[in-house]
Order: C-alpha cells, then sequence, then structure tokens
C-alpha cells in the first residue's frame, strides 16, 4: 500500500490505543484536542507591462464594492464574485526606475517586485536579496518546501522574466512543462500495484471507513458508558487527525475532476513554448498549470506559489492576432524604443490583451472557488492575488499599482471592499493620454503621481494572513530591504495594513 493510503491505514488501525494499558487509565477529552483547520496559501498570478489603468480599476476607490463598480471594466469577469474580492488601492513598489536606480525599468520591476530591494548591477541584474514566494514557504510550506513557480513559454533565466529569488543573486526560475508538476503529484496516489485499501481510498473513503464494520461490532460489545465515551472521543480525534495528515481527496480521481489526466497534461505541454507551440502553451498550457496548481492545494504540496506569464510575446491565438508583442504595443508604438508615432490601433490592442488576462484570472478564481475545502473552498482559503509588473506600461510606472485579492486567507482579509490605503485622490491613471483623439505621438504622460505607500505593508499583511511569523513568535513586520526612496534607510514604515484584515 502506497505512503498516504498507509497513513490512513496507521490512523484506522490506532482506534485500539484507547484499550491500551497505557492509554486506558488518562481520559480522553476530544474537544481539547486542537481542531484541524485547512491550510492558509498565497497564489500570485503575474502579468507583464501594465495595463490600461483607466479600464481596469473599479469606478470607486473606497469602500464596500457592488456589481456595478466593476461594470463595464477590464475585470467585468470577476461579477459573480464581488463579495470575495478586496482592492488594495494606492500601493507603490519603490525600485522604481529613475528613482533608486536607473538600470532598465522592467529589470528593476522584476528584481524588485517580489523582494522590495536593489537588483545587481551587473549583467545578471538578479535581485539582492530572496522574495516573498520563498519566505512564505521556508514558514509555511510542507517539510519547508521551495515554493511552486510557474510559467507558460519557453524556459527563461533572463532578468525579463524571473521573479522568484530563492537567495541574493540566486533566480529561481519558473517550471514551464506541465509534465514536471504532473509527475511530482502523481507520486502521491500513483505507480505500483494497486491494493482494495487504494481502491476504496481513491473513492473517497477514509482509513475509518475502511474498519467500519469492525469498529460498529466492537461498538456493540457490552461495555461501560465511559468505554463507549472513550471509544466516540477516540474516533472524533482520528477522524480529525486523519484530516490533516492525509487529504481523502488527494486522488486519481479527484486529479481526473480538475482535468489533470496524463493525456491532457500531455496535450497542454505539446510545441514546449517555442514557435507555434507558444500559443498552445498560453492557452490550454496556462489553464493545465491552473489545474495543477488547484491539485496541489489538494494534496496540501504547496502553500506558496505564483503562475507567470511572459511579457515578450506577440499574442496570436484567442482570436487575437496582433503583428507586435506586448511589450512593443505597451509603448504604444509597437517597438522597444521610446517615444515616436502611435501605433495604429494600438490601445484596443492593450485592450484586447488586458481581457485575456482578466479571463484567465477569471479561470482561476472560478477553478478554485468551485472546489470545497472544511466549510468554506480552496479560494476562500487562499489570497489569489493579481499582481502586475508595472502599472501603465507607457509611463513604466510602479505607484498606484492594479491589484486584486480574491479569497480572505481564510477569513483575515477583507473582502468585498476596495481599500484606499494611500488616503487621498488616487485616480485611475492617464493610460489613454496618447494615441487618441487625432493624437499620434507617444509621450509619457501615460502614468500617475498618486498611491505612494509601500507594497512591502501589503506583504507584511499578506503574511500574517497565511500564518507566518516574526523570529520573536509574534507577528510579522516587516519585509524587504528598502520601502522608500532612500535605499539607505531600510525599511521605514513597519507593520501590516490594518485597513486591509477583516
Amino acid at each position: 500500500m502506497k505512503r498516504r493510503v498507509f497513513l490512513k491505514g496507521v490512523a484506522g488501525a490506532a482506534v485500539a490505543a484507547p484499550f491500551l494499558s497505557s492509554v486506558h487509565e488518562r481520559e480522553v477529552k476530544a474537544q481539547s484536542a486542537p481542531a484541524s483547520s485547512p491550510p492558509q496559501r498565497l497564489v500570485i498570478f503575474y502579468t507583464h507591462n501594465g495595463c490600461l489603468t483607466n479600464r481596469w480599476f473599479p469606478t470607486i476607490e473606497n469602500g464596500p464594492l457592488t456589481a456595478e463598480h466593476i461594470k463595464g471594466t477590464t475585470l467585468a469577469g470577476l461579477t459573480p464574485f464581488v463579495s470575495k474580492l478586496l482592492f488594495p488601492r494606492g500601493l507603490k513598489m519603490f525600485n522604481s526606475y529613475a528613482e533608486i536606480q536607473s538600470i532598465d525599468p522592467h529589470d528593476q520591476a522584476m528584481g524588485g517586485k517580489l523582494t522590495c530591494a536593489l537588483i545587481s548591477d551587473d549583467k545578471t541584474r538578479y535581485a539582492t536579496s530572496h522574495s516573498l514566494d520563498h519566505e512564505i514557504a521556508k514558514q509555511i510550506n510542507p517539510g519547508k518546501a521551495s515554493p511552486l513557480v510557474l510559467s507558460v513559454g519557453p524556459s527563461s533565466s533572463s532578468i525579463k522574466e524571473v521573479l522568484s529569488f530563492s537567495g541574493p543573486n540566486t533566480a529561481f526560475p519558473a517550471v514551464v512543462n506541465p509534465k514536471t508538476v504532473y509527475q511530482q503529484l502523481t507520486g502521491l496516489f500513483g505507480g505500483g500495484q494497486e491494493t482494495e485499501g487504494d481502491y476504496r481510498v481513491k473513492r473517497g473513503q477514509s482509513a475509518i471507513d475502511l474498519v467500519k464494520d469492525d469498529l460498529q461490532s466492537y461498538q456493540r460489545l457490552n461495555m461501560s458508558k465511559s468505554d463507549q465515551r472513550r471509544i466516540s472521543d477516540w474516533l472524533d480525534l482520528l477522524r480529525s487527525t486523519e484530516q490533516t495528515v492525509a487529504p481523502t481527496a488527494c486522488n486519481e480521481a479527484t486529479a481526473t475532476k480538475v482535468g489533470v489526466t496524463a493525456a491532457q497534461v500531455d496535450a497542454a505541454s505539446a510545441g514546449g513554448g517555442f514557435g507555434a507551440g507558444l500559443g498552445t502553451s498560453f492557452t490550454a498550457g496556462g489553464d493545465m498549470m491552473m489545474n495543477l496548481m488547484a491539485l496541489s492545494m489538494i494534496c496540501d504540496m504547496n502553500r506558496s506559489m505564483i503562475l507567470v506569464y511572459p511579457g515578450y510575446v506577440t499574442f496570436d491565438w484567442d482570436g487575437i492576432k496582433h503583428d507586435a508583442d506586448h511589450h512593443g504595443l505597451s509603448h504604444r508604438n509597437g517597438s522597444f524604443a521610446v517615444g515616436g508615432t502611435c501605433k495604429n490601433g494600438v490601445l484596443d490592442m492593450i485592450a484586447q490583451i488586458d481581457a485575456w488576462y482578466a479571463a484567465k484570472y477569471v479561470r482561476l478564481v472560478t477553478l478554485l472557488d468551485s472546489i470545497t475545502e472544511g466549510d468554506r473552498t480552496l479560494l476562500d482559503n487562499t489570497a489569489t492575488m493579481w499582481l502586475p509588473e508595472l502599472a501603465d506600461g507607457n509611463a513604466h510606472n510602479t505607484n498606484n499599482l492594479p491589484i486584486v485579492i480574491a479569497g480572505s486567507a481564510g477569513g483575515y482579509l477583507k473582502q468585498g471592499q476596495v481599500v484606499n490605503v494611500d488616503g487621498g485622490k488616487l485616480g485611475t491613471g492617464n493610460s489613454e493620454a496618447d494615441c487618441t483623439g487625432g493624437d499620434t505621438s507617444v509621450g509619457f504622460g501615460t502614468g500617475s503621481n498618486t498611491g505612494s505607500v509601500p507594497v512591502n505593508k501589503l506583504y507584511v499583511t499578506l503574511m500574517n494572513a497565511v500564518g507566518c511569523t516574526a523570529a520573536d513568535g509574534g507577528p510579522v513586520t516587516q519585509f524587504g530591504k528598502l520601502d522608500s526612496r532612500d535605499a539607505q534607510a531600510g525599511i521605514t514604515k513597519p507593520g501590516e495594513l490594518t485597513a486591509l484584515k477583516a
């Protein structure tokens, strides 16, 4: 019998424990045993090159969120989940181009995004500290396993595509092949000759269910009420422990339900993300990565996850047919150049890309909310955050960031709210200041000067939400190396964003 099933068998066999002499004399009080609860997790959905911010944000800057506030916006597809959304407004990543370093706005945004640190000025331009996903994984992942960092498209160790860092100047490139993740997961419930126990557990039966007949016979024996209570209390305790050690849903049947079979994984892995295979990687491949993330949650293999969509690609799938890559379109001129002349129809093209990514985020949220976990769903027990590289792709600004979080991480975060953590008037940026009304010149007035609360404080809040602690065992109060334009000052505004807490 395989390891996971064996653990269930151990739990079932332990039913005899109350009648061992060493146990019999102790009063079993199930009520005092710690109740098992689903784990909390952080999932980051990451996209490049910013967006048309004036079409992205809800129509209110602070207060309760309704469907009307996202009607007609890029995020209109999230309408069914309005009650589970949190928009933290007014946040800024401080290692922005020409503010602390002047290397490359994309390199700085990638290397500094999850590290809140400087990047190296050598050719790698890697971050000089570890990233948020690794800090969380080290603290709450089972076995302190590394975070699950996934991407679509070809593998890359370039700073323009690397978001995760396990340590200073140490990139943690994303896994781009769904087969790799699938093989790691199937080790939990695949391989070897199937036993009767395997067969029954795969169909949702627990260890206690497997010995149900024996237990019922045992409970019919003539015994005192005290002993009967001991059996009942012990079974309650075992059921709680069993749910924590080995979720019965981690099996092939569940994998199939969430769209993960060997054949489906093979189809989603076709092409390797190169050439003609890029479309497959972005569509079927990205969807499969989401399915694998959900399965990883069900099996409790990882509680710190990232899904990255590369930014230097030309969209040619799902009815979109562009002749310039996303990065060039974000510059409004269709190229790597800065300034120049607007590409014909460029704002409509960017809007198509924004809508495509929004639909993928909606897919991820819908998937996680469809899977029950305890008395909630996977989404409820997770903070699923859409985090952008930039606010506006032409301005390359990292203030007034468009961020949305679905799910409350087990009730820690507010839901159904837009929270202006900055306090002042934020606005939605000026993403359509150029290339409209006959203006054909690309300028740099598409950004915004509002929103300057350090994104570090959001990260601290999320760390506390998923169960991280400070070195002294108390709540986390700071993360990163800098939170202002003065890199030497370090962290100047510690603490979490209490306004985001439920």
